[in-house]
C-alpha cells in the first residue's frame, strides 16, 4: 500500500524532528586538558591529562604492535603525562 502525500509529509516531519533532536546533543566528549602549571620542556610529545589516559595509550600501542615496544609514562613538570621508551633515571 503506497503512501499518499499527507502520510509522506507526516513521515518526513517525524524524521526531521528526530534528526534535529539528535544533532543538538554532543556525540563526543570534550577532552579536558589540565591547566599547564609550567612550560613543557618537551612540547613535541603528546600531553595526556591523567595517569589513566597515558596508561590507556600504552595498552593501545601494545595491542597494535607486534614487537611490543617497552613504554612507560612519567609526569612532566608541566603537570601532564608523557610516554617514553627511555630507561627510568634514578632520583638524585
Amino acid at each position: 500500500m503506497p503512501f499518499d502525500d499527507d502520510d509522506l509529509e507526516a513521515y518526513y516531519r517525524r524524521v526531521e524532528a528526530r534528526t534535529s533532536a539528535n544533532s543538538s546533543r554532543s556525540r563526543k566528549r570534550e577532552r579536558v586538558v589540565p591547566a599547564v602549571q609550567f612550560e613543557c620542556p618537551t612540547p613535541e610529545k603528546i600531553a595526556y591529562p591523567t595517569l589513566a589516559a597515558v596508561t590507556g595509550a600504552i595498552l593501545a600501542i601494545a595491542r597494535q604492535s607486534r614487537d611490543r615496544p617497552s613504554l612507560r609514562s612519567y609526569e612532566c613538570k608541566c603537570g601532564s603525562w608523557h610516554l617514553t621508551s627511555a630507561v627510568p633515571r634514578p632520583y638524585r
